[in-house]
């Protein structure tokens, strides 16, 4: 991974079409830890979302990032995402409560407390191409990938914002799971 500037915070969003939860997930040889709350078990189609989170410490430069699953038997499929700002970073907001086996247009609200964040979504669907997810308005595709039986999806909200964040997908009715965040910059007392 190749951040522009210096990193203050990586995000690694993980997306599988079985229970491959991460083990290990490293940046430039740093751990990274996982969110509350992750991973997202997907019912149905087994799928599931595992994201991880550093906001300090991060070497900069171009660095290798690393994910160990436990199992090995699934489709799978990562992201890194690096943040630059005027000091380290920390989680605002995660959700990781879409996971349900039948549901059209999923969605949840990120709270932003109105501090200035980055939102970013990564998620599974039953969907089986990409043709069928879109990310909602104001949201940028970084990447869909297509398994096959299923997809995944990872997004950012296109506006470094201080209002609460509505993150989301259409589809039709079908599996999906994701894991929401938002990512701030630490403010000092």
């Amino acid at each position: 991974h190749t951040p522009v500037g210096t990193p203050r915070g990586v995000l690694v969003l993980c997306t599988s079409t079985a229970d491959a939860q991460t083990t290990t997930v490293t940046y430039g040889g740093v751990n990274v830890n996982p969110l509350s709350g992750s991973p997202v078990l997907v019912s149905g189609e087994l799928g599931s979302v595992d994201v991880s989170f550093l906001g300090s410490g991060l070497p900069t430069g171009a660095r290798t990032v690393s994910v160990t699953f436990f199992t090995n038997s699934a489709q799978k499929r990562c992201a890194a995402e690096t943040f630059t700002a005027g000091g380290n970073t920390e989680i605002i907001d995660s959700d990781g409560t879409i996971d349900s086996t039948a549901q059209a247009n999923p969605s949840v609200t990120l709270s932003l407390g109105g501090r200035t964040s980055a939102a970013s979504i990564t998620l599974y669907s039953g969907q089986d191409d990409v043709s069928g997810i879109t990310p909602l308005s104001s949201w940028t595709s970084r990447l869909e990938n297509d398994f096959g039986t299923d997809t995944a999806g990872w997004y950012t909200y296109n506006t470094v914002a201080s209002s609460d964040v509505t993150a989301g997908w259409t589809q039709t009715t079908n599996d999906a799971g994701a894991v929401a965040v938002a990512v701030s910059e630490v403010v000092t007392t």
